[in-house]
């Protein structure tokens, strides 16, 4: 699959090993960070395999993949050539844009189409892993996305609510809670600003064992208030805390620039203080293909009072 460069090919990309494969592959899991270096990504989502190229290394450039190693046996039925950031893509291999992954041996289903997020975070995989075991009887999923936490903790049992602003993605969340069996009326999904439900939510006296935090670093919001994460997670966390039950668990994860864990725990631990809430915080869990930079600062508080 190796085509003529017009400048000199980028350093390809350092696969997983074939132990750490292997293992990931054992959890019942087919959606990972396959190899990477600097500027390039090859991500696994079931038989397609997307690479992910910095706009900087892909300019002059055409599309190639290196082979994987021998160790590796697994081969792509599809192969999806994308620029980072950009809302084009091309195929060098199969065709179409959706497929079907196994994470943690739930399914769910991912559109690769070039704008589309895919609609599951791998490198919150670990952190999902951690929500199995706490096995809560309930859920707040908010900026909900396509609900791969909710369909986590629905298959354990938990009733569930996801809220996202956006329909198309809950409509997707949806089926992913059908393609899993998980159905009744136990499991809520709201189309809805997560800022204008949860003091809804506080004055209905809803409570949650569960709540994940999961919000973006931007968005444009409805009738001009655009969403801000260095303004929102404050105000979103003293709501979350308003609906914790005694001995929630909630998962604070943000992806911004210049905001690592400690600088996350600073902040929590000042909000935590200033509210009276006793609480502890521990680390959240980065899956093993992920690069330290490239995970989002992620953090678990667990109520104490």
């Amino acid at each position: 699959m190796t085509a003529p460069f017009r400048k000199p090919r980028p350093a390809d990309p350092v696969w997983l090993s074939g132990a750490i494969w292997k293992e990931i592959e054992k959890t019942g899991t087919s959606a990972f960070l396959a190899a990477c270096s600097p500027g390039i990504r090859l991500e696994r989502w079931g038989d397609t395999l997307r690479a992910l190229v910095s706009p900087s290394l892909a300019a002059g450039t055409e599309p190639f993949l290196p082979s994987s190693p021998p160790e590796i046996s697994w081969k792509a039925n599809r192969v999806i050539w994308q620029i980072d950031g950009e809302k084009t893509a091309s195929l060098s291999l199969g065709s179409g844009w959706e497929t079907e992954v196994q994470e943690l041996g739930l399914g769910y289903g991912i559109d690769l189409s070039p704008g589309v997020a895919p609609g599951l975070f791998p490198d919150q995989r670990e952190n999902r892993l951690t929500l199995r075991s706490l096995r809560p009887k309930s859920l707040l999923n908010l900026f909900a996305h396509t609900c791969a936490f909710g369909v986590l903790a629905a298959s354990e049992g938990a009733a569930t609510l996801n809220i996202d602003s956006s329909s198309r993605a809950l409509g997707r969340g949806k089926e992913n809670y059908a393609r899993n069996k998980l159905g009744g009326t136990e499991h809520r999904f709201w189309a809805e600003d997560v800022r204008k439900v949860l003091p809804r939510l506080i004055r209905r006296g809803e409570k949650f064992d569960a709540i994940i935090l999961d919000p973006p670093t931007f968005a444009h919001g409805a009738k001009g208030r655009a969403f801000r994460i260095a303004h929102e997670l404050e105000p979103l966390l003293i709501s979350c805390l308003a609906l914790a039950s005694r001995r929630c668990a909630i998962l604070v994860s943000v992806n911004q620039s210049g905001t690592g864990e400690s600088e996350l725990a600073t902040t929590l631990r000042e909000i935590l203080a200033r509210e009276q809430v006793r609480a502890r915080l521990r680390p959240g869990h980065r899956p093993p293909e992920v690069p330290p930079e490239r995970m989002p600062a992620t953090l678990w508080i667990f109520r104490e009072d």
